[in-house]
């Protein structure tokens, strides 16, 4: 199949950045011809995706603010590029590329699918629906794409918030190519480790409520990412005294190396839909403390591989760090199980195999033409070996310097 990605354009990089980039790379590992357009500015996803041979095409007006004008500008941008690719499916990630892609597949003909990465048309902090937002995916919705969550959760939300049948909703969790975890070693101070983008979405706030707490222990904070809360961040860290503890290291792009060099993983959120630098410290085997909101609880299991807390409740979070910095056999167990329900549900050949499924039941003339093995009968397993070599394929398109995939 030939397949275009569409993604709405971020000076950060987040998870939906990083399902795309995976999504693109292990397709093209498995003989499918792979496009990405993003809008501006070009940043670590195109690099990244440059440098695995994945086609990028920018759709300059294609930003995240309501524009009317620079959005009519933008959707004749992507019918004008979906002409000359000709794809056979377009697939559409976040909102605003979600609104764009699919009036544009309709236009054109085109098969299309999006992918929300958190419903946008909710209030955070209400949680009720946003009027005018919702309006517009009801409109999308007139589209007929299928739409794919990355959690039952997310999943269940969009069944109860518009008017769609639950066959037209598939929840294909995300997934991460599989690597060797490096052998842990403690470490002195120990190591905690948030991968986040500052922005309202996380709550670096609480965390440092919580660390202040726990000034009796020897441990040490590093927090990757960017985002416009970035400065505010820090003027807070050193209100709550913790300056000498804490490292601020921007945002890289070798999640694994920055993990394989951590005791503990946290990620605090005030929303989330599936985040996948919860997937990346369960791929390294560290034990997970994170916020119960979203799909978190579809990954951790609350004290077995890790620990879920109350939103912005720093008492909890601070009882449970406590446990687990004094405790190495709990850190231990919790981190062997999250590599292992990791290992069972999270790899990457697994959400390829399902979306590659989904996908092709838009072209079933195509697939049954071109394909011995049509991609709705059971594929077989991918072995180690080419699971290995999507790995390095994944792992060639990042430098291999410290750094982050922030959510």
């Amino acid at each position: 199949m030939k397949i275009v990605q569409l993604i709405t354009g971020s000076s950060s990089f987040g998870g939906a950045e990083a399902h795309v980039r995976d999504l693109a790379i292990g397709l093209k590992s498995r003989g499918h011809e792979c496009v990405v357009m993003v809008g501006p500015p070009e940043a670590l996803l195109t690099r990244q995706l440059r440098a695995s041979g994945i086609p990028v095409v920018i759709i300059s007006a294609l930003r995240k603010p309501i524009h009317p004008l620079r959005d009519l500008i933008s959707l004749v941008q992507v019918i004008a590029a979906l002409r000359r690719l000709q794809p056979d499916i377009i697939a559409t990630h976040t909102s605003k590329a979600g609104f764009i892609g699919r009036i544009a597949a309709v236009f054109l003909g085109i098969p299309s699918f999006f992918t929300p990465h958190g419903l946008s048309f909710i209030n955070r902090a209400t949680g009720k629906p946003i009027r005018f937002r919702l309006a517009l995916e009801r409109i999308a919705l007139s589209s007929g794409a299928s739409i794919i969550a990355v959690c039952d959760a997310e999943r269940s939300l969009a069944i109860d918030m518009l008017p769609i049948r639950p066959s037209s909703i598939t929840t294909i969790h995300n997934g991460l190519p599989d690597r060797r975890p490096t052998p842990h070693q403690q470490h002195s101070p120990l190591v905690i480790t948030i991968v986040a983008r500052f922005d309202l979405q996380k709550d670096h706030a609480t965390l440092f409520k919580a660390l202040s707490t726990l000034s009796d222990l020897d441990w040490e904070l590093r927090l990757a990412g960017s985002g416009p809360l970035l400065p505010a961040a820090k003027r807070l860290a050193e209100e709550y005294g913790l300056t000498p503890r804490t490292h601020f290291l921007d945002e890289c792009p070798d999640t694994p190396a920055l993990l394989a060099a951590s005791d503990i993983f946290v990620l605090i959120s005030n929303w989330e839909a599936f985040p996948i630098s919860m997937l990346e410290a369960m791929r390294e085997g560290l034990p997970i403390l994170a916020t119960k909101i979203g799909g978190i609880n579809e990954a951790i299991n609350d004290g077995v591989n890790g620990f879920l807390i109350p939103p912005q409740d720093a008492n909890c979070l601070a009882h449970h760090l406590r446990s687990l910095i004094r405790s190495a056999d709990l850190r231990h167990s919790m981190g062997s199980t999250s590599r292992q329900t990791f290992c069972e549900r999270f790899v990457a050949h697994l959400m390829l195999d399902k979306t590659e499924t989904v996908y092709a039941s838009a072209v079933p003339n195509l697939i049954r033409q071109t394909d011995p093995n049509p991609l709705g009968s059971a594929p077989p397993a991918p072995n180690s070996t080419e699971r290995t070599l999507f790995s390095q394929e994944f792992s060639h398109a990042i430098p291999s310097n410290p750094g982050n995939t922030p959510q």
